[in-house]
């Protein structure tokens, strides 16, 4: 990797060269169906009259707006978070170069969580509904949403935006959450399911010459996989509406599910998932949230990796000839940034293991390791 640089702005405007040498170090969390966060650490200095020298109250406000992109490589500049200033954590010592300004930035999703309302959607599918309140935003400039067509009777709205459209999703296995937009002060508002194939990012290699994982670690859990099933009685008709959906049956990340079916546990939609006429799309929701038995976390070397990860993505790991290769969903990024370095941590989950006993794997290659 070369040539890695950050930028940031202020309410849609470029920092300047003063504001970006204020920047000690640029934390940002970025996790699936939780606000992003971005943590920024900024200098304090006096002026020759003991007088504070540009403190960041005077740039930022209380929700203004503050954007950081990175750019890797040849690559373009990609952004981190676009949103809201909600705070400020100022810490003052008497030692000289001691007192900073940390910055706490989080996404558009912290808007659509400042107001609890009851609200009635009256023959309307999921997907517009969703579309209608993402579009109640102004900072939300376009949507992606996933198939949900199904015209329902009655929604019953409670909580606020983001806690609704996260329930709305839950009965279809789908993520509600919203990505930085391609424009300063912009964002995307998603409705949809989470990808299952890697769209253009190099892989994550942990053995060979091509190594660019510093550590990886591999946890399963047996017990989460499950068939769910749900039950439903119509007051109409007294007719009683079953359904029984697998983890088996969502798209797998590779060649094998992450336990045989008769290890699999049978558990029954809770009250509060069970909600539809047809539980048909709640019970493939819950199997496919509960399909993802494998976990890792990975930090990756410093300067070796020239790509920005990114929650809701998937990237492929060479781990060698081992089950843990393959595809997998990024849950978790923490990027840390610094007039420096530039590093990444990850957190990513599975819900299914490679065979290598199926044909060769294009593992990356595994020789001269040392």
């Amino acid at each position: 990797m070369s040539n890695a640089a950050f930028r940031m702005f202020y309410d849609q405007a470029p920092a300047t060269v003063a504001q970006l040498r204020q920047v000690e170090e640029i934390v940002v969390e970025q996790e699936m169906e939780m606000a992003w966060e971005a943590r920024v650490r900024l200098s304090l200095s006096l002026d020759d009259r003991g007088r504070w020298r540009a403190p960041p109250n005077t740039t930022v406000r209380p929700f203004s707006r503050v954007r950081i992109e990175v750019r890797l490589g040849e690559r373009g500049f990609r952004p981190l978070i676009d949103g809201p200033v909600a705070g400020f954590d100022t810490e003052l010592a008497a030692t000289p170069g001691s007192s900073v300004v940390n910055l706490v930035v989080r996404d558009d999703s912290v808007l659509m969580n400042r107001e609890d309302d009851i609200e009635v959607f009256e023959n309307r599918s999921d997907a517009s509904i969703a579309e209608e309140v993402f579009g109640r935003f102004a900072s939300i400039a376009e949507t992606r949403m996933g198939a949900a067509t199904t015209v329902h009777p009655a929604t019953v709205r409670r909580g606020t935006s983001i806690q609704f459209l996260r329930q709305l999703a839950r009965a279809y296995g789908y993520l509600a959450y919203v990505l930085p937009g391609d424009r300063p002060g912009t964002s995307v508002g998603v409705f949809d399911a989470p990808a299952s194939q890697p769209r253009g990012h190099p892989a994550l290699v942990l053995l060979g010459r091509a190594r660019n994982l510093q550590a990886a670690t591999f946890r399963e859990d047996a017990e989460g996989p499950e068939r769910s099933s749900g039950r439903v009685l119509s007051i109409t008709d007294q007719q009683v509406t079953a359904s029984e959906r697998s983890y088996a049956d969502v798209a797998l990340m590779g060649d094998l599910p992450p336990v045989t079916s008769d290890t699999a546990a049978l558990r029954e939609l809770p009250p509060e998932e069970n909600l539809r006429e047809d539980p048909e799309t709640s019970a493939a929701g819950r199997a496919r949230r509960a399909s993802y038995g494998m976990r890792m976390s990975a930090t990756l070397v410093p300067g070796s990796y020239d790509d920005v990860l990114s929650p809701y993505e998937v990237v492929t790991v060479r781990a060698g000839t081992l089950p843990q290769s393959g595809d997998w969903l990024l849950h978790k990024v923490t990027h840390r940034i610094t007039p420096s370095i530039y590093a990444q941590e990850i957190e990513a989950k599975r819900n299914a293991r490679s065979d290598p006993a199926a044909g060769p794997l294009d593992l990356g290659a595994a020789s001269g390791l040392f």
